[in-house]
Order: C-alpha cells, then sequence, then structure tokens
C-alpha cells in the first residue's frame, strides 16, 4: 500500500496552519529548509521518516490518528465485545460463539 503524497501534505498543512504555525516557522523547528517543507506540503514528495517524526514532535501530532489507525486498549475492546454481547440474540450469540472457537483453533496458523 502506497502513501498518497497529496494527502500526507494537505494533512501536515492543515494540523500546522490549527497550531498556528507557518511553514517558515515548522521548517526551522525541523531543521529542513521551507523550500522543502512547501513540497512536502504540497504533496510533490513525502518527507523522511527522520523529518515526519519530527513534524509529528513539533506540531503534537498522534501518529494513530494522522494515518486513521484506532488502537483500543485492552480493557475498552474488551468492554466494547461485551457491549455487543449484551444486545445480541440467540443465534446472533451462537455465531460469535461458533467465530470465536474458530478462532481460537487457529490462533497460531
Amino acid at each position: 500500500m502506497a502513501l498518497d503524497k497529496k494527502i500526507v501534505g494537505k494533512k501536515i498543512r492543515e494540523i500546522r496552519i490549527e497550531k498556528g504555525l507557518s511553514q517558515e516557522e515548522l521548517s526551522e523547528k525541523i531543521d529542513i529548509s521551507p523550500r522543502h517543507m512547501c513540497t512536502i506540503e504540497n504533496g510533490n514528495s513525502l518527507p523522511s521518516l527522520e523529518t515526519f517524526i519530527k513534524i509529528t514532535q513539533v506540531l503534537d501530532i498522534d501518529i494513530n490518528n494522522f494515518f486513521g489507525i484506532h488502537v483500543f486498549k485492552d480493557e475498552s475492546l474488551r468492554k466494547q465485545v461485551c457491549d455487543l454481547i449484551q444486545i445480541s440474540s440467540l443465534s446472533q450469540l451462537n455465531l460469535l460463539k461458533d467465530i470465536i472457537v474458530a478462532v481460537q483453533k487457529n490462533k497460531y496458523n
């Protein structure tokens, strides 16, 4: 799966503007040229991993949220599953049980 340079650049620009920083200010804080920052935000290039990490630190970006990754803490996920089980019908519960048994049998495959 390839990253879309335009989407990454646009998100960085939006967050930078929300944080009240100019391109020049951000580029200075992450030690790249304003021209390079412009090419990143315009979607003409992706930042290196090192540069991206600096951007996330300066802009206080949660990387999971930036890429749309939703991380659930173990207990939160358990509660969500339990809540769904509580509102399931008997036939749905039988199906859920079968799915869980199948997953458990194949968990090392």
